[in-house]
């Protein structure tokens, strides 16, 4: 779908994947995105697995009408809104016995979470790494049920980024969920793929579409490709029918796209 500069709506169950979603549909950087949430839905403590936020979304430098929000926005979204908000050059940096203290408090506060899904007690080791702290949670019956659902990460994700509020400022690396290694041994598969699948696009000339259902998996070839200056993706199609396409450059050619990362 080319969204172009027109105003899109999109519904996920956090405002990041519905951002996420919209850049995609807009064909440009995350960063480059504006938008106003429409709606929220709230639960209780287990909510994040039902949770649902709609945004109205556009182009940065596209000037759009100011509306009133059709719904009174929660405390959640707009913490949510903030750490998108809040450049990275302006968050205010912790010092290193705090930023140690944060990684043990969401360490345990991840185990805990895990417990009440897990069948025994998983261990949760946290290590920083390129700009995000990695939870891996060494549990079998949990690894299950990260293939099973590929949405639970990202669940868990949302909810361990709105623990530290007493924080007051925005956390100084992103979140990422993993099992036994699944994910990242996933992003490892997705990039080796990306990386042989643009040869072909280069060598054929001609464009491949992939039928990925996981807009984080489809996240990750955008960002394996992206300073590749022989080829570039877009996302067609929207909902369940979404689909990324790599395409070649072919000389002559206008710029093509920037990816969102």
């Amino acid at each position: 779908m080319k969204a172009g500069n027109k105003e899109i709506r999109v519904t996920a169950k956090t405002l990041e994947n519905a951002l996420s979603e919209a850049a995609e549909m807009l064909n440009v950087p995350v960063g480059q995105v504006e938008h106003r949430v429409v709606s929220q839905t709230n639960g209780g403590f287990f909510s994040f697995l039902g949770k649902k936020v709609e945004i109205s979304a556009w182009k940065k430098g596209v000037t759009k009408p100011s509306r009133r929000p059709e719904r009174l926005i929660s405390e959640d979204e707009a913490d949510e809104a903030r750490h998108h908000a809040v450049p990275a050059e302006d968050r205010p940096e912790l010092t290193a016995a705090e930023l140690k203290t944060l990684v043990e408090d969401l360490r345990v506060f991840c185990e805990g979470i895990c417990g009440y899904l897990s069948e025994s007690e998983p261990k949760v080791e946290a290590e920083l790494e390129e700009g995000r702290l990695i939870l891996n949670i060494d549990d079998e019956s949990l690894a299950n049920l990260f293939i099973k659902n590929s949405k639970l990460a990202e669940s868990l994700e949302h909810i361990l980024r709105k623990k530290p509020r007493h924080l007051k400022r925005e956390l100084p690396f992103r979140i990422f969920i993993d099992v036994k290694g699944v994910r990242l041994n996933r992003e490892k598969d997705l990039i080796e793929l990306a990386k042989d699948l643009s040869e072909k696009v280069h060598e054929n000339k001609r464009p491949i579409v992939l039928n990925y259902k996981s807009s984080y998996d489809r996240k990750i070839i955008h960002m394996a490709l992206d300073k590749d200056d022989r080829v570039y993706t877009k996302s067609i199609g929207s909902g369940p029918n979404r689909k990324l396409m790599i395409l070649p450059i072919r000389k002559g050619e206008e710029e093509a796209p920037e990816a969102y990362s």
